[in-house]
C-alpha cells in the first residue's frame, strides 16, 4: 500500500463504528465447585439456533424472548431456563456433574470421538459443498452498515450541529454512535444469472465512500465458506476448522449431542493448538445423516494479534432444501476496528467482545438473508425488508436521514476534502479539482525546489469532459514549465475514453514510461514519494528538457482486459549532464514519433472508479499488461525516411499471494528493446539517493547506474503478519510485522540495440546481475515501515554507483 492508501486508511480509522443488536450473555458455571464449564453448549429448545460458551464458560447469543434455553455439556447433566423477559443483567447458570454409581467399564477420550466425527465430515464434505453450490434458485437480502463511536465528553459534539439528534444513543452513557455508511441490495440467483433488484447505498463521505468500500468492507465482510480451506479475512488467509489439515492446528471438542425432528445434532466447539497463531476459535454443528454444516461461530481471538481488530465474529446459519439438502440461511459478520485497542479483559481463546465498545472503534456489519422461494419477481423492490420469510432489516430507515444531514455539516465537508486528496490525488473545489497532488512539489538538480500548481475541471462541470493543466517553477533555474490536457467520455460508461495532453517540462532520462501502467500515479519529474523529497542526499541531474505530445485512445473491453493505443511526439533537449553525442557530434535536440500499445489483463479483478481512472489494488488475482512500443527518432537536418526504427517489447505483473499469516507482494517487469534509439529509451533502473523507500524502484543505485535493452527486474515484499514478534512478550502489544524485501535486476546490452547515441561513461555496461535485500519492520506508529536494505553480492560492492547498505522508509499501513 503507497503512502497516499496509508493515509487513507489511518484516516478512515481515525474518524473510526456500530451496529448495535441487543445480546444476551451470561456465564455457565460448575455447581458444586463454582469454576467455569469451558465449551459448554447453548441452544434455543426445539430448534437449531444456539452457541457454545468459551474456555471461561462465557457466552453471548442474539436476544430470545418467550423461548426456553438449553444448556448441557459432557459430564453434566442438561439445565433449562424459561426466558419471560429479556434479563437486565447477566445469566449465571449452573450446571449440576452427572455422576453415576456404575459397574467396570471402559473409558476412551472424548476427542477420540469427535476425531471418529470429524473424519466422517471430511468424506461427506464435497458432496455438502456441491449441494450449496448446485442450489440453482434462491433470492438474498443484503444489509451493510459501518457506525463510528463518538465520545460524548469530546469535542466532537460541540463541531456537529444537533448532534444528538444525527447520533444514536448506545448502552453506555458517553458514547453515541455516528452512521458512516449505509447499503442495502437484493439479488434473485438462478443457475444462470444473477438479476439485482434493489440497490441502496449512502454515506457521509461521498469522496471516499469508495475507500470504505475497498480498505475495509471488501476485506471484513467476506463470504464465510467454511467447506473452503482457507477463509481470506483482512488480506489474512485463516485455516477452515472443516480444512482437511485442521487437526494438525486445532484442538476440536464434541461438547454433547441434541435430537430434533428425529436428527441428531452434534455440538463441537475448537480452539488454536498454538494461541498465538492467527486461527479461529468458535462452534459449530452438524447432523449426523449427511454430517453437513448446520451453523458455525467463529471469533478472532485476541492473541491471534490482529491489527486494528478489537472483535471480530462470524455466524453462518443453514437451512435445509425441499430436497433435504443444506443451503444457507444468512451469514452475519461483524467487526469492530480501531487505531488503538480497548482494554484486554476477555478470555485466552474469545475474540475481543465485538460490542465493547470505546469512543473511535469502527463497528462494521454486514447480514446476508437466503430465502429459497420460487416466487421473488412478485414481490415489490421496497417491500423486500418486511417479507416474513427474512428478518427485519438491520438498517434503521432514521440513519439516512442522519447521513444526509451529517454530510452538510463543516467537520464532515472537511474530513471529506482531506480523505479525497489523500485517496485520488486531487482536492475538490467545487467545479475545480487541485492536483494531482504528488506532482505539487519536488526536486532535482537543475530546478531545485520546484513547485507546481496543477489544476482540472471537476465531475460538478461534467461527468464527460475535463480539462487541465499545470503550472511550474523552481527555486533554483526560475524556468516558468507549462502543460495541458483534456479528457473525454463520450458515453455514459468508461468502455471508451479519450486523453490529449501537451507539456513543455523537464523529465527524469530514467523515467520508466511502462510504469503508469504498474502504478497508476508515478511522479516523473523528480523523487518517488514525499519522504524521498524531503530526505534526497543528492538532487538528480540526470533530466532533459522535453515538449511532449501525446494522444491516448483507451478501450476497456469489458472487466478483464483493456487496451490503449497512444501515438505521441518527443522534442528532447540537452542539460548540461544530459548530452547527446554520435560519432564525435554533439546534438543538442533530436525528435522521437512512435505509437505505445497496452493491453492490461485483469481478470475481472476489483477496480476503483475515480473520474476516468480505474484504480487497481493488489489482489490475489494478478494484473498483466503487456506493451509493445515502435517507433523512429529523428537528428537535426536529417530526413524521417533516413531515420531508423525501433521497438520495444516489455511485460509486467503484479499481485499478491497470500499464505496464512504470511503474504508476498511481487512485481515483475522484464523487456526487450531493439533498433535505432536513443540511450534514454534503455531500461535504467535508479534510486533515489533518499530515506524513501522505493515500492517498484531501487534503493539503493544512484541516479545512473544500469543502461541495458533486454533486461528483467523483480520486486518481491514479504510481510510476516507478526509470525516471529507475536511470540515475543511485551513486544507483541506493538503489532509490529516483519518484512522482508527482494529487488532484483539483470540485463545486458545486445546486438539488437543500436544506440543513435553513445552511452554515457557513468552508465555501467556490466552484464553481472543486480540485487538488494531489506529487513526491516512495518506497523511502527500504526503508519510507518522501516528496511535495513544490503547489497547482495560483492562485484558491485566499489562501483561509485550504489551504496553499500542504508536505512529506507515508507509511510505504509497493513492488517
Amino acid at each position: 500500500m503507497n503512502y497516499k492508501t496509508g493515509w487513507i486508511t489511518g484516516l478512515l480509522w481515525f474518524v473510526g463504528v456500530l451496529l448495535y443488536a441487543q445480546q444476551l450473555s451470561g456465564v455457565v458455571l460448575d455447581k458444586e465447585t463454582r469454576e467455569p464449564v469451558p465449551f459448554a453448549n447453548i441452544s434455543v429448545k426445539g430448534t437449531l439456533q444456539g452457541t457454545t460458551a468459551d474456555i471461561n464458560g462465557a457466552f453471548s447469543l442474539p436476544a430470545p424472548r418467550q423461548d426456553t434455553l438449553l444448556f448441557s455439556s459432557v459430564g453434566y447433566i442438561q439445565e433449562q431456563k424459561v426466558l419471560r423477559k429479556f434479563p437486565e443483567d447477566e445469566l449465571t447458570i449452573f450446571l449440576q456433574q452427572n455422576i453415576q454409581n456404575i459397574d467396570e467399564v471402559t473409558v476412551k477420550p472424548e476427542v477420540e470421538r469427535a476425531i471418529v466425527l470429524f473424519r466422517q465430515i471430511q468424506k461427506n464434505k464435497e458432496v455438502n459443498r456441491q449441494n450449496i453450490q448446485n442450489t440453482d434458485h434462491y433470492k438474498t437480502l443484503s444489509t451493510t452498515n459501518v457506525y463510528i463511536a463518538v465520545d460524548t465528553a469530546s469535542k466532537v459534539p460541540d463541531l456537529i450541529n444537533n448532534f444528538k439528534e444525527l447520533t444514536i444513543s448506545g448502552d453506555e452513557k458517553n458514547i453515541r454512535f455516528t452512521p458512516i455508511y449505509l447499503a442495502e441490495s437484493a439479488a434473485i440467483i438462478t443457475s444462470d444469472s444473477i438479476q439485482s433488484v434493489y440497490q441502496k447505498k449512502d454515506g457521509i463521505f461521498p469522496r471516499i465512500n469508495q475507500a470504505i468500500e475497498t480498505y475495509i468492507l471488501r476485506n471484513v465482510v467476506i463470504n464465510l465458506n467454511f467447506y473452503d480451506e482457507y477463509i481470506n479475512i483482512l488480506n489474512r488467509s485463516f485455516l477452515s476448522p472443516l480444512a482437511e489439515n485442521a487437526l494438525s492446528r486445532y484442538n476440536l471438542y464434541l461438547n454433547d449431542s441434541s435430537t430434533v425432528d428425529d436428527a441428531i445434532y452434534f455440538h463441537f466447539s475448537f480452539a488454536p493448538k498454538n494461541r498465538l497463531d492467527q486461527l479461529f476459535s468458535g462452534s459449530f454443528t452438524i447432523e449426523d445423516k449427511s454430517f453437513a454444516l448446520t451453523s458455525m461461530e467463529v471469533n478472532i481471538p485476541k492473541e491471534a494479534n490482529l491489527n486494528f481488530v478489537n472483535g471480530f465474529r462470524g455466524n453462518v446459519s443453514f437451512q435445509k432444501t425441499p430436497q433435504g439438502e443444506w443451503f444457507y440461511r444468512e451469514q452475519d459478520v461483524r467487526i469492530n476496528m480501531s487505531l488503538t485497542l480497548n482494554n484486554e479483559t476477555d478470555s485466552l481463546y474469545s475474540s475481543e467482545t465485538v460490542d465493547n465498545i470505546s469512543s473511535g472503534n469502527w463497528i462494521v456489519n454486514k447480514l446476508t438473508q437466503y430465502a429459497l422461494t420460487n416466487e421473488p419477481e412478485s414481490l415489490n423492490n421496497n417491500t423486500w425488508a418486511e417479507n416474513p420469510e427474512f428478518e427485519q432489516s438491520s438498517t434503521r430507515k432514521t440513519d439516512y436521514y442522519r447521513v444526509e444531514k451529517l454530510k452538510e455539516q463543516k467537520l464532515i465537508k472537511g474530513v471529506d476534502a482531506v480523505g479525497g486528496l489523500a485517496l485520488t490525488g486531487y482536492l475538490n473545489a467545487g467545479k475545480i479539482d487541485i492536483g494531482p497532488m504528488f506532482t505539487i512539489y519536488s526536486t532535482n538538480d537543475i530546478e531545485g525546489h520546484r513547485f507546481t500548481i496543477p489544476l482540472r475541471t471537476s465531475e460538478q462541470l461534467s461527468k464527460h469532459f475535463s480539462i487541465g493543466g499545470f503550472l511550474g517553477m523552481g527555486t533554483k533555474s526560475k524556468e516558468l514549465k507549462y502543460g495541458s490536457n483534456i479528457t473525454v467520455q463520450p458515453g455514459e460508461d468508461d468502455k471508451f475514453i479519450f486523453r490529449l495532453n501537451y507539456s513543455d517540462d523537464y523529465s527524469l532520462v530514467s523515467h520508466d514510461k511502462f510504469h503508469r501502467f504498474v502504478k497508476n500515479n508515478p511522479n516523473p519529474k523528480g523523487n518517488g514519494n514525499l519522504i524521498a523529497a524531503l530526505t534526497s542526499t543528492e538532487k538528480d541531474p540526470y533530466l532533459k528538457e522535453e515538449k511532449s505530445l501525446d494522444i491516448r485512445f483507451e478501450y476497456n473491453v469489458n472487466d478483464n482486459y483493456q487496451l490503449e493505443f497512444s501515438p505521441y511526439y518527443l522534442h528532447s533537449s540537452h542539460t548540461p549532464e544530459v548530452t547527446f553525442y554520435s560519432e564525435f557530434t554533439d546534438f543538442e535536440t533530436y525528435e522521437n514519433y512512435g505509437l505505445l500499445m497496452n493491453l492490461r489483463i485483469v481478470s475481472g479483478q476489483h477496480y476503483d472508479k475515480f473520474y476516468f481512472d480505474r484504480i487497481y489494488y493488489l489482489d490475489p488475482i494478478p494484473v498483466i499488461n503487456l506493451s509493445w512500443d515502435i517507433g523512429q527518432t529523428r537528428l537535426p537536418d536529417t530526413k524521417m525516411k533516413d531515420s531508423g526504427w525501433y521497438s520495444h517489447l516489455h511485460g509486467s505483473i503484479k499481485g499478491r499471494l497470500n499464505m496464512g499469516q504470511v503474504f508476498m507482494e511481487y512485481m515483475l517487469n522484464a523487456g526487450w528493446l531493439y533498433g535505432d534509439a536513443p540511450y534514454d529509451l534503455l531500461d535504467q533502473p535508479a534510486g533515489s539517493m533518499s530515506l524513501g523507500f522505493a515500492k517498484y524502484q531501487f534503493n539503493l543505485p544512484h541516479h545512473a547506474a544500469f543502461a541495458h535493452n533486454l533486461y528483467t527486474n523483480t520486486h518481491f515484499h514479504f510481510n510476516g503478519g507478526g509470525i516471529l514478534l507475536n511470540r515475543v512478550p511485551l513486544i507483541k502489544k506493538l503489532k509490529l510485522r516483519e518484512i522482508v524485501s527482494f529487488k532484483g535486476h539483470y540485463g545486458t546490452l545486445t546486438d539488437d540495440y543500436n544506440g543513435v547515441f553513445d552511452l554515457p561513461a557513468y552508465y555501467s555496461k556490466d552484464s553481472v546481475p543486480y540485487a538488494e535485500l531489506g529487513l526491516g519492520l512495518t506497523n511502527i506508529f500504526k503508519f510507518l515501515r522501516v528496511e535495513y536494505v544490503r547489497l547482495i553480492g560483492n562485484h558491485y560492492r566499489h562501483s561509485g554507483f550504489t551504496d553499500k547498505d542504508g536505512i529506507r522508509i515508507r509511510a505504509e499501513m497493513s492488517f
